[in-house]
Order: C-alpha cells, then sequence, then structure tokens
C-alpha cells in the first residue's frame, strides 16, 4: 500500500496534459514525448502510426482484467507528436469499425479512474508533507 502510494505519487507529478483519450507524460528530454494511449491486443494503433510514418516506441503496456483494452506507455520523437496525436484520433473511428464501439466511452473511464488515483496521490502526498511539518514542529518547541 505504500508502494501503491509512491507509485501513484510519481504518475500525479509526471501527468502534464489529459485529452480525454491519451495523457501526455512529463518527463525531462530533450528529444522524446511520452504518452500514455489505450489499444486493443490486436494493436490496431501500429497501422495508423504506420499511415502516418511516425515512429513510436513502446514501453511497458497494461491490461486490466475484464476490458479489452490496453494502457500503453509510449514515446515519440518531439518533432513527430502532432503526427503520433492525428494517428489517437484516427483511432478512435478505428475502434468503431473494427467492433470496438464501447472504445471512447471505456477509455474516458479508466481516464476518470486515473485522474481520481492522481487526486488521491495529490492528497496523501499534502497529508504527508503537513505531518512531516507538524513532527518538525513538535521537535523544535520550546519547553
Amino acid at each position: 500500500t505504500e508502494e501503491v502510494r509512491k507509485i501513484k505519487r510519481q504518475f500525479a507529478r509526471r501527468t502534464v496534459l489529459n485529452k480525454e483519450m491519451y495523457l501526455k507524460i512529463r518527463k525531462p528530454s530533450l528529444r522524446y514525448d511520452y504518452f500514455l494511449f489505450f489499444d486493443t491486443p490486436e494493436y490496431l494503433a501500429d497501422q495508423l502510426f504506420i499511415k502516418q510514418k511516425v515512429r513510436v516506441w513502446f514501453n511497458q503496456e497494461y491490461a486490466k482484467e475484464g476490458s479489452p483494452f490496453l494502457a500503453i506507455f509510449c514515446r515519440v520523437k518531439k518533432k513527430d507528436s502532432a503526427k503520433f496525436l492525428a494517428a489517437l484520433d484516427a483511432l478512435k473511428n478505428k475502434m468503431i469499425l473494427c467492433g470496438y464501439p464501447e472504445y471512447e466511452a471505456e477509455v474516458q473511464k479508466m481516464m476518470r479512474h486515473l485522474e481520481e488515483a492522481k487526486g488521491d496521490a495529490q492528497t496523501n502526498e499534502n497529508d504527508t508533507s503537513r505531518e512531516t511539518e507538524q513532527a518538525g514542529t513538535a521537535e523544535i518547541s520550546c519547553g
């Protein structure tokens, strides 16, 4: 549970941009932008990346039990970010055509869950800093 809080805090610090269907992750880099997006186990987005002529480096992917979608972390060269985002925009339509009409609703639900987790992490982080401040005050008090 402490480990889960630590992961949530790291996620909360890194998340910078939420565009309903993806997250842009804040991570210092001169060359790359980092993203989290959602795809299927058939990797329907890959063909769109090829069509847009954008190279994507995939890092990690996560599956939620009972969901047909994967959360995928990746990086893209900064100069190709606009093409990458165009491919993600086209992905919504492709999902519908390929038999995943619930894609947009499911992804938005997962994004809300991530935002709630982010909020919990920020709350926990604030509580921890308050406890530290109170503990520090108790040690400093003259009595």
